[in-house]
Formats: C-alpha cells, sequence, structure tokens
C-alpha cells in the first residue's frame, strides 16, 4: 500500500490523501475498512516528503477593546517623512486621544530619507514624554508595522515595545484593517500637525522644531475648535482629560514597570517554531533540542509559576514534551532599557541640545 501511495502522489502532485484513498478504493479495489485513515495519509506524505509540514498560527493575546472614557485608548501612527527646509526628511510620530481627541504627543523624528521610518526607541521616547505629560492609558492602538509587531511570522513574539506597554498595565491593540480606515482620526491628526507645523516651514535646528511643535500642540488642545466637539477645543470639552490619573515618570520607570505583568501575559501565548537540521530553534536566542526531529514544528510555552525559575517548555505536534529549558533574566535580557539615571540624561539632551539626539 505503501508503494502504491508512494506512487500515485509522485505521478500526481496536486492530489491529496482523500483523492489518493478514492483511487485505492476505486482502482485498486481495496475495501475501505482496510484503508487508513486520511490523518494517517496525510502524516505519510509529510514524512515522504511530499507534502511540506504547515506552518502553524498562533496570534498573541487582546482583550476586548472598549472606549468610553479620555485615555481608554490612544491612537498612535507614524507620518510618512517629508523634506523640511533646513533640517531634512522628518517623520512625525502622532498620539490622539480616541474619545477627548487630545493631542497628546507629536514627535519629530529625523530620518534618513524619504522612505526611512521611526525606529523602536523612536516611540519609546514618545511615549515617555506622552506618559509624563498625560499620564498611562488602558490602551493604545497601532497597526501591524515591523516596529510592533513580528509581521513576518505567524507565530509572532511580542516586540520590544509591546513588552514594555505590558509591564506598564497598558493594553496594546492591532488594527485589523489597513489604514486609514481604522486609524481615521490619528491619520487626520498628521495632516493637522503637518499644516500648523512643517508645511512651508524652515528650521535651523532640530530643537526649534520641537519647540515649536510642543507649541502648536498645546494651542490645539486649548484653543483650536474641534468639528467634532461641538467646536469646543479638546480640553474644552474635556478638561478632566489634562490627566488620566496613572501617573508615570522617567525617573521612576524601573519601579513603575512591572515584570510580573509581562510574565502572566506570555504564559497566555503559544508560539510555534520549525526544527533545523541542527536540531535548533529559535525565539529571541537560539536554542538546541535534542530529542526534536528536524523539518518538524515544536510548540513553545512560557512558564513563570516558579517564581525562582522561569522557563520555556518545548512540545513535538503531538503536545508530547520534548524539554524544559530554564531561562533566567529571560524578560530583562529581552527589554535591556538603559537605568533611570541614564534616560533622565537622554530627557535632558531631547530639551536641550540643538541636534536630534536620539
Amino acid at each position: 500500500m505503501r508503494e502504491k501511495i508512494d506512487l500515485l502522489r509522485s505521478k500526481n502532485e496536486g492530489w491529496g490523501a482523500i483523492s489518493i484513498l478514492v483511487e485505492l478504493e476505486e482502482v485498486y479495489n481495496y475495501d475501505k475498512a482496510d484503508l487508513p485513515s486520511s490523518d494517517s495519509v496525510n502524516r505519510y506524505l509529510q514524512e515522504k516528503g511530499f507534502i511540506k509540514p504547515k506552518t502553524p498560527k498562533s496570534d498573541l493575546p487582546q482583550e476586548l477593546l472598549s472606549v468610553k472614557n479620555s485615555h481608554d485608548l490612544w491612537e498612535m501612527d507614524a507620518q510618512g517623512a517629508v523634506k523640511v527646509d533646513g533640517l531634512g526628511y522628518i517623520s512625525m510620530i502622532n498620539i490622539k486621544d480616541s474619545k477627548s481627541k487630545i493631542y497628546i504627543m507629536s514627535f519629530p523624528v529625523l530620518v534618513k530619507g524619504q522612505k526611512s521610518q521611526p525606529k523602536t526607541d523612536h516611540y519609546l521616547w514618545t511615549l515617555r514624554l506622552a506618559f509624563e505629560e498625560f499620564g498611562l492609558p488602558k490602551a493604545i492602538q497601532v497597526d501591524k508595522d515591523s516596529v510592533f509587531i513580528d509581521n513576518t511570522s505567524k507565530s509572532p513574539f511580542p516586540s520590544k515595545l509591546h513588552l514594555f506597554l505590558l509591564g506598564l498595565g497598558i493594553e496594546l491593540h492591532f488594527i485589523q484593517v489597513s489604514p486609514p480606515a481604522k486609524q481615521a482620526m490619528v491619520e487626520r491628526s498628521h495632516q493637522t500637525i503637518y499644516n500648523q507645523v512643517l508645511k512651508g516651514k524652515t528650521y535651523q535646528t532640530w530643537q526649534e522644531l520641537f519647540v515649536n511643535t510642543n507649541t502648536r500642540r498645546g494651542i490645539l488642545n486649548k484653543s483650536y475648535p474641534c468639528r467634532t466637539l461641538n467646536k469646543k477645543a479638546p480640553l474644552q470639552a474635556f478638561p478632566k482629560a489634562i490627566h488620566s490619573q496613572r501617573f508615570y515618570t522617567i525617573k521612576r520607570e524601573e519601579k513603575i514597570l512591572k515584570i510580573k505583568l509581562i510574565e502572566q501575559y506570555l504564559e497566555k501565548c503559544i508560539w510555534h517554531r520549525k526544527v533545523s537540521s541542527a536540531k535548533t530553534i529559535s525565539l529571541k536566542k537560539v536554542y538546541y533540542l535534542k530529542k526534536a526531529k528536524p523539518g518538524t514544528y515544536v510548540q513553545i510555552r512560557f512558564s513563570a509559576v516558579n517564581n525562582v525559575n522561569k522557563k520555556l517548555i518545548f512540545r513535538d505536534v503531538n503536545e508530547l514534551l520534548l524539554q524544559e529549558v530554564i531561562v533566567k533574566d529571560f524578560i530583562k535580557n529581552l527589554l535591556n532599557f538603559p537605568s533611570c539615571k541614564e534616560l533622565v540624561v537622554i530627557k535632558n539632551d531631547l530639551f536641550k541640545n540643538k541636534n536630534f539626539p536620539l
């Protein structure tokens, strides 16, 4: 029977298990009761290399999104780079509150060219400044750009920025449709900030642009009438939105950021990785799995039940245990942030240096 299955599949590349089973029954007169199941034939075809193993899919966990109050949800996005006289190309990272329409932050990033985009560190500093001014929100919504999520993987590991937000007790939500359909509000803010700050302007230094951006943003929040708020400015319509009452300061980030919150999220995740010919897989670093079969996929979970020994648990496709690996300081090594003293120095540079310090 194996020889006949091999022959049928090699001559008919488009045939799957069901087609082969029908052929065995109709042409080779096999009794249906003597034939294996379609799952068994599929496994056999995979073992023989006729079918490539299907990449398992597992999305990152997301809570249901509900927006009732100011700072329940911020929308964050970076505008495509535009050339600014005197400086070069600037990509403005904008954050806007979904309820109150407050311009939470507009942070100008000096990039190399028109196709360049802000990096993780630029977003981190945009958020840090926003948190100091308005407090911590409940959730932030972004698109599926590679800085926020590994958009090449069917089983992504949370990005550094995602882990940072989790540690502060902030949910990260990914839009399910392409912008501008879902991020319409922050997409419109790109045009507003561009007209207010960049269009037709010349700046001698990045610091001059940064100061003017903050000044104009303050005017938009306090005095500029908003059509969707009955022609009131955001802080006129929502005066209590001046702060979320969830306090954050850069000099206390190490104490505010809770590793336990990140661990609780990671314990909900499942990752799938393909085993290399050398019996290794990669999940932020390379692990050797002695019992794993090359070419197959393993399931990986994180466990922090034991506060001393955090571990990664590896299982095969049948969910049989392959190996457990102790991962000391797993999350701390992934974040690898500067100390609070170093962060304060960088913040001072942002407000004092004439040139872009990041």
